[in-house]
């Protein structure tokens, strides 16, 4: 009987293409990653960033991405940012960091990198963790928050802010911990392009995609978003019996602070320190927004408040700017601004924090060292 040659041996065949296999596999995984390092690069190039600028983290909020990435590209410009403008919608289009930089500049002498990180929807709730985030990563100087009524009610902005506190990648963020895919979401440009397609199967996917695009060609380099419109009969009061107005009605009358609420406040104030001073304010809201809370009065008493607890936990609040100053043209509706009324508020606000710093010697104050880029 002729002897089996180890050619003709069927274990030697299957080990030799289990082993062809295996260096398929692995040269088809240094082709796939040698492939993804190209695009990584080419990706990062700035003339291409210049052209394809919308990025994504998979977070539900479109609006905080935009600001998110403005911001980093904003810090890696100016090699970090001194101030950063937290809020909600009335931030974002009232008050142009731009206009505040330069008449505080004229009034002190001092020239700060200030970013508007206005987010709309966001109550004080999620701004206290959106507050924890920026310090850790930009090390700003100070914090500017423009609060509101509203922010104090218990039951206002619960959806936006459980979908936008559930996220992976911010909750990763606010906890201090990471995970493989949290990582690749900050590291890898590639995949946040990718990212800004993630919901291509739904019906309004291309609405929502020319609408960020459109948002993000809006905003500044320093994050200010202008809003065109005029606002019509401001100076009407809202009627509890008009079926719209009746939810805010509902949710707003026999106002109180919450004792919840008070205690995210206290978190944003609990960033102040010797190298970072946190100042709060409001927005020039027009009077007959206060309809909603039971009128004048008790706006007064929530200004009271609100300095007390402000003051206790030695951070500067500055009183809101009289609504007077800033003309009707210059409003969308009664507590939003416009792009005429914004620069108006800036250049005020600017003076009250340049009158703290030059009198009270409480000033908006320069981050430490320079922002490092991830």
């Amino acid at each position: 009987m002729a002897q089996q040659t180890p050619a003709e041996n069927p274990g030697n065949t299957k080990a030799a293409r289990r082993g062809s296999l295996l260096w398929s596999l692995v040269i088809g995984l240094v082709a796939f990653l040698v492939l993804l390092g190209l695009a990584e690069y080419t990706y990062r190039r700035q003339p291409l960033t210049e052209q394809v600028n919308l990025r994504s983290l998979g977070v539900y909020h479109s609006q905080f991405e935009i600001k998110w990435f403005k911001l980093q590209d904003y810090a890696r410009q100016h090699n970090g940012v001194d101030v950063i403008l937290v809020g909600n919608s009335m931030v974002n289009t009232g008050i142009n960091p731009q206009v505040l930089a330069r008449r505080y500049e004229e009034q002190t002498g001092d020239s700060l990198r200030i970013f508007n990180f206005g987010i709309e929807g966001l109550t004080v709730a999620p701004n206290a963790d959106l507050v924890k985030v920026l310090v850790e990563e930009f090390h700003p100087g100070s914090i500017v928050f423009v609060t509101e009524m509203r922010d104090y009610t218990a039951a206002n902005g619960l959806e936006v802010e459980s979908q936008f506190l559930s996220d992976e990648w911010l909750s990763a963020r606010i906890s201090g911990s990471s995970s493989p895919r949290s990582w690749l979401k900050d590291n890898s440009t590639i995949l946040q392009k990718l990212l800004t397609l993630r919901n291509w199967s739904r019906a309004d996917f291309l609405d929502n995609l020319l609408m960020s695009i459109r948002r993000y060609g809006d905003t500044s380099g320093s994050g200010y978003e202008a809003d065109r419109n005029t606002g019509e009969n401001i100076d009407q009061p809202p009627n509890p019996a008009d079926p719209k107005e009746q939810e805010n009605f509902k949710l707003f009358s026999n106002y109180s602070m919450d004792p919840g609420r008070i205690a995210d406040l206290q978190r944003i104030l609990a960033n102040g320190s010797e190298k970072r001073t946190v100042f709060v304010t409001e927005m020039p809201i027009y009077p007959t927004y206060f309809v909603y809370f039971g009128g004048e009065p008790v706006h007064a008493q929530y200004l009271s408040d609100l300095q007390e607890i402000v003051a206790n936990d030695r951070a500067v609040f500055l009183q809101p700017v009289s609504w007077e100053l800033i003309p009707m043209e210059g409003r969308v509706d009664h507590h939003h601004l416009n792009y005429i009324g914004a620069p108006l508020y800036s250049e005020l606000l600017a003076d009250q924090l340049a009158d703290s710093c030059v009198h009270n010697q409480v000033c908006l104050l320069h981050a430490e060292g320079l922002w490092s880029a991830p």
